[in-house]
């Protein structure tokens, strides 16, 4: 398919019928940019390193060219970098404006414009920081009402360190849904582990950890020491990994995640959201002015909201579509019901612009690997969770909360496979 139809279309099936509303924040974004500083969720994305030494003799104005309007949009010069976010923004409220119109005809700059939209707008990468969410664009409020749960979950992600890879510092990413089992793709443990005769082992000299907290802006962690390779899926691109626990008394300590015994209602459409570690893929052909406007930190946990699409079958397994984060993706990351909060897949490959691929877990409910992994599925709604919860605070607030905590807490993770928070206790 050609470029330009590309975008266009994508930018009619993510904004359908609000482009009009869109269109007005990017004006509002823009005329910001006139000022000291940029958007609050404009400058989530745009942070980077400053480097010294910068050319700042140079003309701020931006040619439409696309090669010059990349270089000009990354320039380490704070008002010259804001001037090119904002033209990038002028240029994609025009495209809107020819989309509403129900023109198809771009120019390159226009093009570029919508592009940039759909990844600030549409389809962000939210940084995490210190286990907090960054800025979130008004397009995904929903996302914000959520913060505290989405804060939560994201404690169980991690990031496979590697000590001793010739190649590689790190190898992808994992989650964990046990207190001491992680999840994660074939071909990520394939980066470190080899099958010696039917059995999984790891290979000479390496040594591997999980960090939850590959952050941005964070300090690099040793982590969780991995022990073993509990299993490799026969069919599926899946491995079951065995890893420290975690330390319940550290403060904001790792988190097992739910996983979803079953798909929801309606799969079609489903508010979701991924949370893994974008990476930059030379092979993929993303212009370079989203590379450097939009893309300029890597390999860092984000939260990348999206919708659900079709479920389908290829040869003896089942995998779902998705739409989170356009971006290269480091395959592994968790895809979570934004209504729940429980995993529903785990993404495998895509491609920048297209849908994405993903493994349902919950048609891995009954997986003998999985159940003697001990990796739990939760059948909980939300109206349930809302009720547990609830209780727990009123019990959390009464004389008899010390002597039952420990039972209710062993109680919960069996019903939920997570642990329980109660206000002013944190974890139970």
């Amino acid at each position: 398919m050609d470029r330009r139809q590309l975008v266009v279309d994508r930018t009619r099936e993510i904004f359908a019928d609000r482009l009009e509303d869109v269109l007005d924040m990017v004006r509002q974004d823009r005329q910001e940019l006139r000022g000291w500083e940029e958007p609050a969720h404009v400058r989530a994305v745009l942070r980077r390193r400053l480097h010294e030494g910068g050319n700042e003799s140079e003309s701020s104005s931006v040619a439409v060219h696309e090669n010059e309007l990349a270089r000009r949009a990354g320039e380490p010069d704070r008002g010259t970098q804001r001037e090119g976010i904002g033209q990038l923004l002028e240029a994609g409220a025009r495209g809107l404006e020819r989309l509403i119109r129900r023109e198809t005809s771009l120019a390159v700059e226009e093009r570029l414009g919508l592009e940039c939209v759909l990844l600030l707008y549409g389809r962000p990468a939210i940084l995490l920081s210190q286990g907090r969410l960054d800025s979130v664009p008004s397009f995904w409020n929903i996302l914000e009402d959520q913060r505290e749960e989405v804060e939560m979950v994201q404690r169980g992600v991690g990031r496979i360190e590697l000590l001793g890879h010739p190649d590689f510092d790190w190898a992808g990413t994992a989650m964990l849904v046990n207190e001491n089992v992680l999840l994660t793709t074939r071909r990520t443990a394939e980066s470190f582990v080899e099958n010696r005769e039917g059995n999984w082992q790891f290979r000479p000299g390496i040594t591997t950890w999980m960090n939850y907290r590959a952050e941005h802006q964070e300090m690099a962690s040793a982590g969780y020491r991995i022990r073993r390779v509990v299993g490799v899926h026969d069919s599926y691109d899946l491995a079951v990994l065995e890893v420290e626990p975690p330390q319940a008394n550290q403060d904001g300590a790792p988190t097992p995640l739910v996983l979803a015994a079953q798909p929801p209602a309606s799969l079609e459409n489903r508010p979701v959201y991924m949370v893994g570690y974008p990476v930059r893929d030379a092979r993929r052909n993303e212009p370079e002015v989203i590379s450097r406007v939009c893309r300029d930190v890597y390999n860092v946990k984000r939260v990348q909201p999206g919708l659900l699409r079709n479920g389908f079958d290829f040869r003896e397994v089942q995998l779902v579509r998705h739409d989170c984060g356009m971006l290269g993706q480091n395959s592994g990351s968790p895809i979570f019901d934004l209504e729940t909060h429980q995993v529903l897949a785990m993404h495998l490959s895509g491609r920048y612009l297209e849908s994405s691929t993903a493994i349902p877990l919950y048609a891995l409910r009954d997986d003998p690997l999985l159940q003697r992994a001990g990796v739990t599925f939760s059948t909980i709604s939300r109206q349930d969770l809302d009720n547990t919860t609830s209780q727990l605070e009123r019990l959390a607030r009464s004389r008899y909360w010390n002597e039952v905590r420990d039972t209710v807490a062993n109680l919960y993770r069996r019903a939920f496979g997570n642990v329980a928070t109660g206000p002013g206790n944190g974890q139970l």
